[in-house]
Parts: structure tokens; C-alpha cells; sequence
């Protein structure tokens, strides 16, 4: 069984999210926080913290981070008292977070923001692009100068939007998905960056999308699909795993940068469904979503379809993890 910690939300019985990690033999299970509404749980850079948000006690929400454990909770104000801070993800080495930011006092302040860990520096990079209701970074270049984004167009009961880039100074804003489509948000990252930066994979309207950060239309490298979804670029750069309905099931699915090799691997005797595929951090192993004898449950998976191991023993419905190196 590969090494390592997973993150992941398991809904209560008081319709609340409640977060855990576990180690991917299923041991050392920690219960870590309640949230409503949130969808929200993101390892820092070196994998020894979870971040997310909570209460600052001045009516605001903003960075929180804690220990895989549960302990050593801690809560960092912005130096605007009524901003709300969600953080969305970090650069390679830690020293810069995306957030989605708001300010319920003045939504002037709404857009993406950048900073350090500590918020000293935190400042807005771009407001809410127009005909877009919020925003949420899901991935930031390594040396920190771009931001990739999912803004909310806010007309539909499930989220629905588009994609964006846009440089750390607030230049060259940039929509990523084709003109006339529409992304729809499933309590997973929005798009994916490549590791070295210079991509986004995504997933609008049944098909793959890769989109090259400096410039020039997104390109399909799938054929149309029913749906698809979960999209993640593997640490190795050598596939982007997805989620696609292939009939009444939904399958997981590999496919290299180029569109080349696409198959999927799910186990084709499984009766069940197998889904929102999150890479190992040595890009050897994906944990999933299993509906089978055991239903809903956290299991590994090797690239040739085969399941290692189960890490869950609590059916339900694990609609956010991601895992973290064996350092955590």
C-alpha cells in the first residue's frame, strides 16, 4: 500500500460536513473540524497542515490551519478586519496562497487574493470578473505568478461558470474554457494545473480540455462524453486522470497531455462505480470514490485498474479528499 495521508469530508448525521485524515492503510483515523457549506479542505505545500477556513471572532471567516492530528488549530486575521479569506491553493513552496476573498461590508473588496501564510502582504490580484457572482483559486504557478480560478456565474442551482488565469499583478485576465461553454462546479477542484505551471486540464461539457497558460484557444483532447468530471494532472505530468459517466456508471478514465493512450481503467466486472480519482504525490496510485460491495468508501488504486487496498469502512458519501506525502 503506498504511504502517505489522506484529507477527506464525510457528512454527518446532522447534515454537516465533518473532515477527518487518515493514513492510506486506514489507520490513525483524526477527526479535525465541522463545517456547512464548504467543500473546502487543501494540504499546505510540505503536506504537514490542512488548510481551510474558520471564524475569526470579528464576524469574518478567514485562513485556518491545523495539524493532520487535529491539533494546533490556528486562525489568521487579514489585515482588513471585514474581509473573508477561503484559501484555494498554494505554490510549490509554500510561500504564496490563492484566495477566493469577500466582504459582506463592501463588495467592492470581492475577487481572487495572493499572500504569504501570514497575511502580512495579502492583497487583491483582480475583482469578480463581470457576469460572475464569486471566485475560487484552485491552482497557483510554482514561482507564484499566476493564478487559475473558477468564477460563479450564480444563475443555476448547482454552480456553474467559467474558467480564468490571470497574472499575480492583476494582468492579462483570461478566460480558459472555449467561449459558449459552461463548467460545472461538483465539490472537486474546477480545473487542474500542470506541475510545472504551464497548463490547466479541465472538464466542460463532456470533454477534456487542455489550455496553455500563455496564450492560445483550450484544445480538446477527448471525445465527447455523457459528463465529466474530477479532473487531476498527475505529479508525474504523464496523465490527467478524470471522471466520466459511461453509461449508467461512472468510470475513471487516463489520458496522456497529448490525448493520446486514453482508456479507461476502472474494473470491468465491477458492478458498482468508481469515481473523483486523486493522485498519490509520487503519481503511482489514485484514491477514489467506490461504490461496490462496500457502498461509498475510500479505496487505492493502482493505473492498471486494480483495487490495493480500502481505506474507508464507513459507507457514505466522500464528496472532498486529496492526499498528502508520507512526511505528513
Amino acid at each position: 500500500m503506498p504511504g502517505g495521508r489522506l484529507v477527506f469530508e464525510r457528512p454527518g448525521s446532522d447534515g454537516k460536513e465533518h473532515y477527518f485524515t487518515i493514513k492510506t492503510d486506514g489507520s490513525d483515523e483524526h477527526a479535525l473540524y465541522v463545517r456547512e457549506d464548504c467543500g473546502c479542505a487543501v494540504w499546505s505545500a510540505d503536506g504537514t497542515r490542512v488548510m481551510t477556513l474558520d471564524a475569526t471572532g470579528l464576524g469574518t471567516f478567514s485562513l485556518m490551519t491545523i495539524r493532520p492530528d487535529g491539533t494546533d488549530r490556528v486562525v489568521v486575521t487579514p489585515p482588513i478586519k471585514t474581509l473573508n479569506l477561503g484559501p484555494g491553493a498554494s505554490s510549490k513552496d509554500g510561500r504564496r496562497i490563492a484566495f477566493g476573498g469577500w466582504d459582506q461590508t463592501d463588495h467592492a473588496r470581492d475577487g481572487v487574493y495572493v499572500g504569504s501564510p501570514d497575511l502580512a502582504d495579502v492583497r487583491r490580484v483582480t475583482p469578480i470578473p463581470a457576469g460572475h457572482v464569486s471566485v475560487e483559486p484552485f491552482g497557483i504557478t510554482p514561482d507564484g505568478s499566476r493564478i487559475a480560478f473558477f468564477a460563479d456565474r450564480g444563475k443555476t442551482e448547482h454552480a456553474a461558470g467559467d474558467l480564468f488565469v490571470v497574472n499575480a499583478d492583476g494582468k492579462k485576465l483570461r478566460q480558459l474554457n472555449p467561449p459558449g461553454t459552461t463548467h460545472n462546479f461538483l465539490d472537486v477542484a474546477s480545473g487542474s494545473l500542470s506541475p510545472d505551471g504551464r497548463h490547466v486540464a479541465f472538464g466542460v461539457e463532456g470533454r477534456i480540455y487542455v489550455a496553455d497558460l500563455d496564450g492560445g484557444e483550450a484544445r480538446p483532447i477527448t471525445d465527447p462524453a455523457d459528463f465529466v468530471w474530477a479532473v487531476s494532472w498527475s505529479p508525474t505530468e504523464e496523465w490527467i486522470a478524470y471522471t466520466r459517466q459511461h453509461g449508467s456508471r461512472s468510470v475513471i478514465s487516463l489520458v496522456r497531455p497529448d490525448g493520446t493512450d486514453h482508456k479507461e481503467i476502472s474494473p470491468k466486472g465491477d458492478t458498482g462505480e468508481t469515481s473523483r480519482a486523486m493522485w498519490s504525490p509520487t503519481g503511482d496510485a489514485l484514491v477514489v470514490q467506490r461504490d461496490a460491495d462496500t457502498p461509498h468508501n475510500l479505496w487505492i488504486m493502482d493505473l492498471e485498474g486494480v483495487f490495493i487496498g480500502q481505506v474507508t469502512h464507513e459507507p457514505s458519501d466522500y464528496a472532498w479528499f486529496s492526499w498528502a506525502s508520507a512526511g505528513s
